[in-house]
Protein backbone atom coordinates (compact mmCIF):
# COMPACT_ATOMS: atom_id res chain seq x y z
CA UNK A 1 0.00 0.00 0.00
CA UNK A 2 2.70 2.45 0.91
CA UNK A 3 4.44 1.39 -2.04
CA UNK A 4 1.65 2.55 -4.70
CA UNK A 5 0.85 5.96 -1.99
CA UNK A 6 4.41 6.65 -3.20
CA UNK A 7 4.27 6.03 -6.77
CA UNK A 8 1.27 7.68 -7.30
CA UNK A 9 2.49 10.45 -5.20
CA UNK A 10 5.81 10.23 -7.71
CA UNK A 11 3.37 10.25 -10.99
CA UNK A 12 1.36 13.71 -9.58
CA UNK A 13 4.64 15.12 -9.40
CA UNK A 14 5.91 14.31 -12.73
CA UNK A 15 2.53 15.76 -14.42
CA UNK A 16 2.85 18.92 -12.51
CA UNK A 17 6.31 19.34 -13.70
CA UNK A 18 5.06 18.71 -17.36
CA UNK A 19 4.57 22.53 -19.25
CA UNK A 20 1.41 22.96 -20.12
CA UNK A 21 -0.13 22.75 -23.46
CA UNK A 22 0.57 25.66 -25.90
CA UNK A 23 -0.59 27.06 -28.70
CA UNK A 24 1.72 26.46 -31.61
CA UNK A 25 3.61 29.69 -32.04
CA UNK A 26 5.61 31.68 -34.97
CA UNK A 27 7.85 35.09 -34.67
CA UNK A 28 9.21 37.17 -37.64
CA UNK A 29 10.58 40.28 -35.84
CA UNK A 30 11.54 42.95 -35.03
CA UNK A 31 12.15 43.48 -39.10
CA UNK A 32 12.70 47.53 -40.45
CA UNK A 33 10.49 49.45 -42.17
CA UNK A 34 11.24 50.52 -46.23
CA UNK A 35 9.90 54.34 -47.08
CA UNK A 36 7.08 53.85 -50.24
CA UNK A 37 7.52 57.63 -50.57
CA UNK A 38 10.21 59.97 -50.64
CA UNK A 39 10.02 61.99 -47.16
CA UNK A 40 11.79 64.66 -49.05
CA UNK A 41 10.27 65.38 -51.94
CA UNK A 42 11.54 65.86 -55.14
CA UNK A 43 13.67 68.68 -54.11
CA UNK A 44 14.76 66.51 -50.89
CA UNK A 45 18.72 66.42 -50.66
CA UNK A 46 18.58 63.61 -48.06
CA UNK A 47 19.24 61.24 -50.35
CA UNK A 48 16.50 59.63 -49.50
CA UNK A 49 14.37 57.49 -51.86
CA UNK A 50 11.56 54.64 -52.19
CA UNK A 51 13.09 51.23 -50.79
CA UNK A 52 14.71 53.01 -48.51
CA UNK A 53 15.07 51.80 -44.37
CA UNK A 54 13.08 53.82 -42.26
CA UNK A 55 15.50 54.88 -39.81
CA UNK A 56 14.82 54.03 -36.12
CA UNK A 57 11.43 51.83 -36.93
CA UNK A 58 10.76 48.91 -36.43
CA UNK A 59 8.01 46.05 -36.73
CA UNK A 60 6.94 42.34 -35.48
CA UNK A 61 4.45 39.57 -35.90
CA UNK A 62 3.65 36.81 -33.66
CA UNK A 63 0.88 34.37 -34.60
CA UNK A 64 -0.43 31.53 -33.08
CA UNK A 65 -3.32 29.19 -33.38
CA UNK A 66 -5.61 31.86 -32.15
CA UNK A 67 -4.21 34.30 -34.32
CA UNK A 68 -1.75 36.99 -35.21
CA UNK A 69 -0.45 40.10 -33.10
CA UNK A 70 1.56 42.92 -35.42
CA UNK A 71 3.14 45.48 -33.66
CA UNK A 72 4.50 48.73 -35.21
CA UNK A 73 6.74 51.50 -33.91
CA UNK A 74 6.77 53.92 -36.80
CA UNK A 75 9.18 56.74 -37.29
CA UNK A 76 9.60 59.86 -39.96
CA UNK A 77 5.79 60.61 -39.22
CA UNK A 78 4.75 64.23 -38.74
CA UNK A 79 3.67 65.55 -35.58
CA UNK A 80 0.06 65.70 -35.60
CA UNK A 81 -0.64 63.96 -38.34
CA UNK A 82 -3.24 61.23 -38.93
CA UNK A 83 -2.58 57.51 -39.81
CA UNK A 84 -3.93 54.52 -40.53
CA UNK A 85 -2.44 51.01 -40.29
CA UNK A 86 -3.29 48.20 -43.19
CA UNK A 87 -2.37 44.56 -43.26
CA UNK A 88 -2.28 42.80 -46.16
CA UNK A 89 -2.26 38.87 -45.07
CA UNK A 90 -1.51 36.01 -47.28
CA UNK A 91 -2.71 32.53 -45.74
CA UNK A 92 -0.46 30.62 -47.26
CA UNK A 93 2.30 32.67 -48.68
CA UNK A 94 3.82 29.16 -50.26
CA UNK A 95 1.36 29.47 -52.87
CA UNK A 96 2.64 33.06 -54.36
CA UNK A 97 4.62 33.22 -57.11
CA UNK A 98 7.77 34.64 -57.30
CA UNK A 99 7.19 36.21 -53.80
CA UNK A 100 3.74 37.67 -52.44
CA UNK A 101 2.23 40.66 -54.56
CA UNK A 102 -1.44 42.04 -54.52
CA UNK A 103 -1.65 39.39 -57.71
CA UNK A 104 -1.40 36.64 -55.27
CA UNK A 105 -4.20 37.20 -53.08
CA UNK A 106 -6.50 35.10 -54.40
CA UNK A 107 -4.48 32.34 -54.96
CA UNK A 108 -2.79 32.56 -51.67
CA UNK A 109 -6.05 33.60 -50.26
CA UNK A 110 -5.95 37.10 -48.43
CA UNK A 111 -7.62 40.36 -48.14
CA UNK A 112 -6.41 44.12 -46.61
CA UNK A 113 -7.98 44.86 -42.97
CA UNK A 114 -7.50 48.18 -40.90
CA UNK A 115 -5.01 46.86 -38.15
CA UNK A 116 -5.21 50.46 -35.96
CA UNK A 117 -4.91 54.24 -36.16
CA UNK A 118 -2.92 56.77 -34.46
CA UNK A 119 -1.46 60.36 -34.94
CA UNK A 120 1.73 61.73 -35.12
CA UNK A 121 3.38 62.34 -32.01
CA UNK A 122 5.56 65.53 -31.30
CA UNK A 123 8.95 63.26 -32.08
CA UNK A 124 7.18 62.12 -35.38
CA UNK A 125 6.32 58.64 -34.06
CA UNK A 126 3.20 56.87 -33.86
CA UNK A 127 2.85 52.97 -32.63
CA UNK A 128 -0.01 50.61 -33.99
CA UNK A 129 -0.67 47.59 -32.76
CA UNK A 130 -3.19 45.25 -34.94
CA UNK A 131 -5.05 41.96 -33.53
CA UNK A 132 -6.25 39.48 -36.33
CA UNK A 133 -8.07 36.57 -34.76
CA UNK A 134 -8.10 33.59 -36.57
CA UNK A 135 -11.46 34.00 -39.16
CA UNK A 136 -10.54 37.46 -39.37
CA UNK A 137 -12.26 38.87 -42.61
CA UNK A 138 -15.20 36.57 -43.00
CA UNK A 139 -18.25 38.97 -43.04
CA UNK A 140 -15.98 40.99 -45.76
CA UNK A 141 -15.20 38.03 -47.85
CA UNK A 142 -16.28 39.36 -51.41
CA UNK A 143 -15.64 43.02 -50.45
CA UNK A 144 -13.79 44.55 -53.35
CA UNK A 145 -11.16 47.12 -52.88
CA UNK A 146 -10.33 49.89 -51.52
CA UNK A 147 -9.45 48.30 -48.30
CA UNK A 148 -11.07 47.01 -46.31
CA UNK A 149 -11.30 43.64 -48.96
CA UNK A 150 -10.98 40.34 -48.07
CA UNK A 151 -10.94 37.29 -50.80
CA UNK A 152 -10.61 34.90 -47.85
CA UNK A 153 -10.63 35.05 -44.57
CA UNK A 154 -8.27 35.21 -41.97
CA UNK A 155 -6.51 31.71 -41.52
CA UNK A 156 -3.76 31.81 -39.01
CA UNK A 157 -0.71 29.03 -39.60
CA UNK A 158 2.86 29.41 -40.04
CA UNK A 159 2.49 30.10 -43.78
CA UNK A 160 1.29 33.63 -43.29
CA UNK A 161 3.10 36.27 -44.33
CA UNK A 162 2.05 39.95 -44.08
CA UNK A 163 2.54 43.62 -45.58
CA UNK A 164 1.92 46.15 -43.34
CA UNK A 165 1.34 49.71 -45.16
CA UNK A 166 1.55 52.75 -42.94
CA UNK A 167 -1.17 55.22 -44.96
CA UNK A 168 -0.78 59.04 -43.81
CA UNK A 169 -4.35 60.94 -44.35
CA UNK A 170 -2.50 64.11 -43.93
CA UNK A 171 -3.39 66.45 -41.00
CA UNK A 172 -6.72 66.58 -38.86
CA UNK A 173 -9.90 67.79 -40.35
CA UNK A 174 -12.12 69.09 -37.55
CA UNK A 175 -15.12 66.85 -37.65
CA UNK A 176 -13.33 63.79 -39.99
CA UNK A 177 -10.84 63.09 -37.20
CA UNK A 178 -12.27 59.71 -36.55
CA UNK A 179 -12.57 58.84 -40.64
CA UNK A 180 -9.22 59.81 -40.90
CA UNK A 181 -7.81 57.22 -38.46
CA UNK A 182 -10.13 54.16 -38.83
CA UNK A 183 -10.87 54.17 -42.60
CA UNK A 184 -8.76 53.72 -45.99
CA UNK A 185 -10.44 57.56 -47.59
CA UNK A 186 -10.61 59.41 -44.08
CA UNK A 187 -9.86 62.61 -45.42
CA UNK A 188 -8.34 62.02 -48.80
CA UNK A 189 -9.15 64.06 -51.85
CA UNK A 190 -6.04 63.49 -53.56
CA UNK A 191 -3.46 60.64 -53.34
CA UNK A 192 -0.20 61.57 -53.83
CA UNK A 193 1.81 58.41 -52.81
CA UNK A 194 2.48 55.26 -55.18
CA UNK A 195 0.01 52.69 -55.86
CA UNK A 196 0.65 49.03 -55.06
CA UNK A 197 4.14 47.88 -56.77
CA UNK A 198 4.65 51.66 -58.63
CA UNK A 199 7.69 53.13 -58.61
CA UNK A 200 8.64 56.71 -58.76
CA UNK A 201 9.65 59.65 -56.54
CA UNK A 202 6.27 60.22 -54.66
CA UNK A 203 6.50 62.81 -51.83
CA UNK A 204 4.87 62.35 -48.21
CA UNK A 205 1.11 63.93 -48.12
CA UNK A 206 1.79 67.23 -46.34
CA UNK A 207 -1.37 69.43 -47.12
CA UNK A 208 -5.40 68.42 -45.67
CA UNK A 209 -6.82 66.50 -47.92
CA UNK A 210 -3.40 64.27 -49.24
CA UNK A 211 -3.00 61.43 -48.56
CA UNK A 212 -0.64 58.18 -49.55
CA UNK A 213 1.10 54.92 -48.33
CA UNK A 214 4.25 56.19 -47.10
CA UNK A 215 6.10 53.05 -45.38
CA UNK A 216 6.22 49.24 -45.67
CA UNK A 217 6.82 46.20 -42.88
CA UNK A 218 7.20 42.90 -44.21
CA UNK A 219 6.57 39.80 -41.82
CA UNK A 220 7.29 36.24 -42.68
Amino acid sequence: MRKTVIAAAAFALLLAALPAAALNTYLDGPNPAMWLSDPEGDDGDSGIEQGDTVEGATGSAKVNDAGALIKVKATGLEPGHTYTMWVVYFNDASLCVDGCNGADLVAAGGGALWGAGTLGSAQGTGTFVARLPDGAGADLVGTPPPPPFVFAAYEAGPNNEFHVVIRSHGPKIPGLVYEQLHTATGGCETFVGPAPEQIGDFPVPAAEGECGDIQLYVFK
